[in-house]
């Protein structure tokens, strides 16, 4: 049974990644799923629930920004699931280097058929201001004017953002193959792939700093040339990373603190989200370096050392 915590992770993941990007998990989900040859009804259903539901996301239309979000998932789940089943390592070193395999196959796929850095980037700004519209729209159906300096600051940051889509893309390529590789065994009653461990001992190889350190300076030299969407995109990946592993290093530190504080807690980061995730990177990046779960480590049975 997975715990209460990754049964919150899983929700919020489903959440913050539907309905497109959702295929994520789903798809390398379903493929670990049918790889451990269900026998129980249990298993047969979930298989086929999972089955149908990518069916009919595989059949909705869409722009730029679906198509490119649908191929990156297809890649995932094909290429993805056989980093996780035949690669050395741990399931995050494996998701790891399936997610750099999907982003390589991704740009080949987009460079065959002629999609530049730069449609992506509008087509990620054209979504937003459609968003934006309908929103405005569902503001005056129900009798709200909104103030027109907000609507304005909106849509400057969907442009301010929209280079760094692929980045996020990439992350949530690989927290989908991490989670599948963590729920599968529990539908299927056998583990196909190496089984995730807890994520309070989430890490990586600190040799991956560096794709903080060269997108943080391919950001700052590359300006407004074409260099720096990829900058971006390397950027955001590599803080994503980090503001994880700082994550599970926060995770550990409050293992024993009363429930409400931690409740209070991820309440107050939903409000101060850009806060939270710039002290969880600052916080994973300093991990590298002082291995903080080493010295909050309890103690050994019998009370202290002498």
């Amino acid at each position: 049974m997975l715990s209460l915590r990754a049964r919150l992770a899983v929700a919020a993941y489903v959440l913050l990644t539907w309905p497109v990007m959702t295929a994520f998990l789903f798809g390398p989900l379903a493929v670990l799923v049918a790889a451990g040859r269900p026998r129980e009804r249990r298993t047969w259903l979930w298989l086929i629930a999972l089955t149908l539901w990518l069916a009919l996301w595989a059949a909705q239309p869409g722009g730029l920004v679906e198509e490119l979000a649908r191929a990156a998932a297809v890649l995932s789940t094909g290429i993805g699931v056989l980093f996780l089943l035949l690669s050395s390592g741990s399931v995050s070193t494996r998701a790891l280097r399936a997610t750099g395999a999907v982003a390589a196959g991704t740009a080949a796929l987009a460079a065959v058929i002629g999609v530049r850095w730069e449609d992506i980037e509008f087509a990620v700004v054209h979504q937003g201001m459609l968003a934006q519209r309908i929103a405005l729209e569902m503001a005056h159906r129900v009798g709200v004017d909104p103030d027109p300096a907000l609507l304005e600051g909106m849509g400057e940051r969907v442009r301010a953002l929209a280079p760094l889509f692929p980045g996020y893309l990439a992350l949530v390529a690989f927290v989908g193959l991490c989670l599948a590789a963590l729920v599968a065994p529990r539908i299927s009653g056998r583990a196909v792939a190496p089984v995730a461990g807890s994520f309070n001992r989430f890490r990586f190889s600190d040799h991956l700093v560096w794709l903080v350190i060269l997108g943080l300076l391919g950001t700052l030299v590359a300006g407004d040339t074409p260099a720096a969407g990829p900058a971006g995109s390397l950027l955001v990946f590599g803080a994503g990373l980090y503001a994880l592993r700082g994550l599970a290093v926060l995770t550990t530190a409050l293992t024993f603190a009363p429930v409400m504080f931690n409740v209070l807690l991820v309440i107050g980061a939903l409000f101060l989200f850009p806060f939270a995730a710039g002290g969880l990177t600052l916080l994973g990046l300093a991990d590298t370096w002082l291995d903080f779960r080493r010295r909050i480590a309890p103690p050994p049975p019998g009370g202290l050392d002498p």
